[in-house]
C-alpha cells in the first residue's frame, strides 16, 4: 500500500485534490500532513510514497516552491488533479476600514487581491496553508481577520459575531491544479497511451551555451514536431548568473509520444540538457 504526503493540516484545498484523487487510485491508504511544501516534497523516497503538490492557480500563475522542487531532479510527475477554488474573508470586526491585520496563505494572496486593496490599513501575516490562516482566526483579536476557504465558513465558532464577505476570489472561474509525484528512483515504465488518449509532458531544458535565437531554436524543434507548447517559462540555473533553466510542458494525443522522444533526443544531441519530470494521462 501507498502514503500520500500533503500540504496539511486537514481541510485544506491540497488536501482535497489529495482525497479527489485516492478515490480513484485505490492503492493509496493513508494521506500524510505536513505543515509546508517543501516538506511534502522531501518526503517523497523509493519505497512508494507518492506526494500532491499544487502547480498552477488560474488566477496567481504557476507556484515557484513546487517548480523549484521539480528543478532539483529527484522527483517524477505520475498524476494530476484539479479542483475549484473559492475563497471567504473573515474578520473579527464589522467593517473592513477596522481590519488590522489579515491572514492569508502565501499563494491565496494573489488570488484575492481586490479585497485586499479594499484594506490598504492592514497588516498582511503571509501564512503556509489556508487551515493555518483559519486557525489564527479562531483565537483572533479585534481587527484581526483571515481568508479562508468558501467551504469552511460552516466551521466558524457560533459564539463569535464576525464579518463575513463570500466569494472574495477575483474571479469565480478560479481552479489549482496539483501533480502527484514519487522519487526518480521509484520510477516505472512509461504505460502506453491509445492515439486519441490525451497527455501531458513535463520538462526542463537548459542550454549548455548562450547566444542569441537560443529560445527561437528551442521552440523550432516542437513547431517542426507538430507538438502543442501549453506552457513555457525561464527561470535562473542558480548555478551561474545569466544562465537560464526553460520549463516547458507539451501536450497532445497519444499517436504524437513518438514524435515527442524524436524531438527529445534530438535536443540532446544539440547541446542541451533535458530534465524528464513525466508523462501521464490529462484532460485539458
Amino acid at each position: 500500500m501507498t502514503r500520500l504526503a500533503v500540504l496539511g493540516p486537514a481541510g485544506t484545498f491540497s488536501d482535497v485534490a489529495a482525497q479527489q484523487y485516492q478515490q480513484t487510485h485505490s492503492e493509496i491508504d493513508q494521506l500524510v500532513y505536513y505543515d509546508n511544501i517543501g516538506k511534502v516534497g522531501q518526503s517523497v523516497d523509493c519505497k512508494g510514497q507518492l506526494a500532491i503538490l499544487p502547480l498552477e492557480n488560474t488566477l496567481d500563475g504557476y507556484v515557484e516552491r513546487t517548480l523549484t522542487l521539480l528543478k532539483a531532479g529527484q522527483l517524477h510527475v505520475v498524476g494530476t488533479a484539479t479542483v475549484p477554488v473559492h475563497f471567504a474573508l473573515v474578520a473579527n470586526c464589522q467593517r473592513l476600514d477596522q481590519v488590522k491585520r489579515v491572514y492569508v496563505q502565501f499563494k491565496t494572496k494573489g488570488q484575492c487581491l481586490n479585497i485586499l486593496h479594499q484594506m490598504p490599513q492592514a497588516e498582511l501575516s503571509i501564512t503556509e496553508s489556508n487551515m493555518l490562516s483559519f486557525n489564527k482566526l479562531k483565537t483572533a483579536e479585534f481587527g484581526d481577520a483571515a481568508i479562508i476557504p468558501q467551504f469552511h465558513l460552516s466551521d466558524l465558532p457560533q459564539t463569535a459575531d464576525f464579518l463575513i464577505r463570500e466569494q472574495v476570489a477575483d474571479s469565480l472561474e478560479n481552479e489549482t491544479r496539483f501533480i502527484v509525484v514519487q522519487a526518480v528512483a521509484a520510477r516505472v515504465p512509461i504505460v502506453k497511451f491509445d492515439a486519441t488518449e490525451t497527455f501531458r509532458f513535463l520538462c526542463y531544458i537548459t542550454p549548455n551555451t548562450d547566444r542569441s535565437g537560443l529560445l527561437y531554436d528551442i521552440l523550432g524543434y516542437f513547431a517542426r514536431a507538430n507538438l502543442n507548447l501549453i506552457a513555457l517559462m525561464s527561470g535562473p540555473t542558480k548555478r551561474k548568473m545569466g544562465t537560464y533553466s526553460f520549463y516547458i510542458e507539451v501536450g497532445g494525443l497519444g499517436q504524437h509520444i513518438p514524435e515527442l522522444q524524436k524531438t527529445l533526443d534530438t535536443l540532446r544531441k544539440n547541446n542541451y540538457q533535458v530534465l524528464d519530470l513525466g508523462l501521464f494521462a490529462a484532460k485539458f
